[in-house]
């Protein structure tokens, strides 16, 4: 009983020796976690104010959470006299950081690419852009890809490292006015006559832009008797309420049928 209360009293003695470290390590581990969060909220804030993107927004903050939070824990390890232990942690993070990186390089790249991205905003939702022979209008952007809609309705996903490699065409139009094209070579003695027809018959939809964004019919080469023409046009999403890809047949179609009634000859 006797060894019992000295060993008690030793381990008490020591408890209370500790105790200063102890409410000190606590206090400083409660200061991180307040700063933690005042300063990621602060920086989300910023961040989101800047890129207009929640999620590089939110990602920021959490990166500045866990290194406020990293250091704070290994300050406190320091307090109770684990400073051992703590540059173990440190060092056994990075090591883990480099495993992780190099086995998910991939990833990463994709990640870091979205970064760039966010923070650059070369595009954004409902711009028209081609990228590694993909064309279609974007319909959203997270930090590892970009989704697109092609012409055909498709919804195709393109790595951001991608588009950060090589290089990217973005159309000019807003989020209410969508840029259009579609070819069809006509004989070269009726090119002057079709351009006109092919004009006139576009131009007559009422979603087709006209004044500042007119009907554009450019010569884009000569292949034999045929002349190849590019018809571009715009259309206001306000006023068409189908799909992207459905106003170009549309317009297509219509266009076909005034070429036959007429009698030009034309291939695709």
């Amino acid at each position: 009983m006797n060894d019992f209360l000295k060993h008690f009293h030793l381990s008490w003695d020591t408890l209370i020796g500790y105790l200063p470290a102890i409410i000190g390590s606590i206090v400083c581990f409660g200061i991180t976690i307040l700063l933690a969060n005042l300063l990621s909220k602060a920086v989300n804030k910023y961040a989101l104010k800047r890129s207009k993107d929640t999620l590089i927004a939110n990602f920021i903050g959490k990166i500045v959470w866990a290194v406020i939070l990293i250091l704070g824990t290994v300050l406190a390890l320091g307090i109770l006299g684990l400073g051992t232990i703590s540059n173990k942690i440190l060092a056994g993070a990075g090591l883990t950081t480099f495993i992780v990186g190099f086995a998910l390089k991939d990833i990463g790249e994709n990640f870091l690419s979205g970064l760039i991205l966010a923070f650059s905003r070369p595009y954004h939702v409902g711009n028209l852009i081609e990228c590694t022979g993909v064309k279609g209008v974007v319909q959203s952007m997270t930090m590892r890809q970009t989704t697109v809609e092609a012409e055909n309705g498709r919804i195709i996903l393109i790595p951001n490292s991608a588009i950060i490699k090589n290089p990217l065409i973005k159309y000019v139009n807003d989020d209410n006015n969508l840029r259009q094209e579609f070819s069809i070579s006509v004989e070269a003695a009726q090119t002057k006559n079709a351009i006109e027809l092919i004009r006139k018959t576009v131009s007559s939809f009422d979603y087709v832009m006209q004044g500042e964004k007119p009907v554009k019919i450019v010569v884009e080469s000569l292949s034999g008797a045929n002349v190849k023409l590019l018809v571009i046009f715009w259309f206001d999403t306000a006023k068409f309420k189908g799909s992207r890809s459905g106003s170009k047949s549309e317009v297509f179609l219509a266009v076909l049928e005034k070429l036959n009634e007429a009698g030009y000859k034309y291939t695709g």
